[in-house]
């Protein structure tokens, strides 16, 4: 009996110390690959999980090239988006030639060949999306940004999805930041009366709706065609353009078909007998600033801002 009793006493000693083992501390295991760093949800509400920060991202859209060019380093960029090149349209410099390749949403081998962790695409660009997803890779697509407060949500959005929430913060406060301090600026030299200003391209007036109607409230000016429900690529009539009798007429720099001459479609507009009544015409103010700048959904709407607020008030 006495025996039985000292081996139940022995197994609950040894019990008692595996619990206190149990309750000890514990290696924690670092290898545990399965593990999520971060989820995000894109335009598609498709959501997308990362174990660790993408390391060969691919851009597919320019504006996308200019954000993450100041956001990661080149290293975590596989590829760049075909205009990244194209120094009328992208406002990046020489920072792409930090990342050597290029890719191509409609041409899926193009991609591929990148072997990317993660691909960046606008939700504009439809067709390849499914195919990319298909062949087995991490797709985000964005929202494209309809006005300026638009590309704030853009920045932290391509912040967010790279695994640099906090930097996509950062930039889209900067940006905030410079564009009231022109406005501030530009309305001060502006006055009781913003300028009315008109903006044409190579396929119709801008303005109408999207960025450009942004960037003409921080440069401080009056944008000719607000209000006007003008179909995408519609032309003015001339009756249109002296009824509109804009004081500063901004001419486009960049053609994408690389077709049309940016001074000879100035020179139109001068020398056009229909519009010499024009306050623009008539004063000698019409000019092309950078469509580059123009047309981005970036940091770099700020120099559009600041551009356009110069041509306007010379400050």
């Amino acid at each position: 009996m006495k025996k039985i009793m000292f081996l139940v006493c022995l197994l609950l000693c040894l019990l008692l110390c595996l619990l206190l083992a149990g309750c000890g501390p514990q290696e924690k295991n670092t290898a545990d690959s399965g593990k999520v760093l971060y989820t995000v949800t894109d335009a598609t509400g498709t959501k997308l999980s990362f174990s660790e920060k993408p390391q060969r991202i691919v851009s597919l859209n320019v504006s996308a090239d200019e954000i993450l060019l100041d956001m990661v380093d080149s290293k975590r960029l596989a590829a760049l988006s075909l205009l990244a090149d194209d120094s009328g349209i992208c406002s990046a410099g020489d920072k792409v030639k930090s990342v050597k390749g290029r890719a191509q949403g409609s041409n899926l081998e193009s991609v591929l060949a990148m072997q990317p962790d993660l691909v960046i695409i606008p939700d504009y660009t439809v067709e390849p999306i499914q195919g990319l997803r298909s062949a087995g890779l991490k797709v985000y697509v964005c929202h494209t940004p309809n006005n300026v407060q638009d590309i704030f949500k853009f920045m932290k959005e391509i912040g967010s999805a790279v695994g640099e929430e906090a930097k996509g913060e950062e930039m889209a406060k900067n940006m905030e930041s410079q564009l009231e301090a022109v406005r501030k600026q530009a309305l001060q030299a502006a006055g009781e009366k913003p300028l009315n200003v008109l903006a044409l391209s190579f396929t119709g007036p801008l303005g109408m709706r999207g960025t450009f109607s942004g960037v003409c409230y921080y440069a401080g000016v009056h944008n000719a065609l607000d209000g006007m429900d003008i179909p995408y690529q519609g032309n003015l009539s001339e009756e249109k353009m002296l009824e509109l009798n804009p004081e500063l007429i901004i001419t486009p720099s960049w053609d994408y078909s690389k077709k049309g001459d940016p001074e000879q479609f100035r020179q139109r507009i001068l020398q056009n007998p229909a519009y010499k009544s024009i306050k623009a015409v008539k004063n000698g103010r019409v000019q092309s600033l950078h469509d580059n700048y123009l047309y981005s959904t970036s940091q770099y709407t700020v120099k559009a801002v600041q551009e356009l607020a110069h041509a306007a008030y010379g400050i």
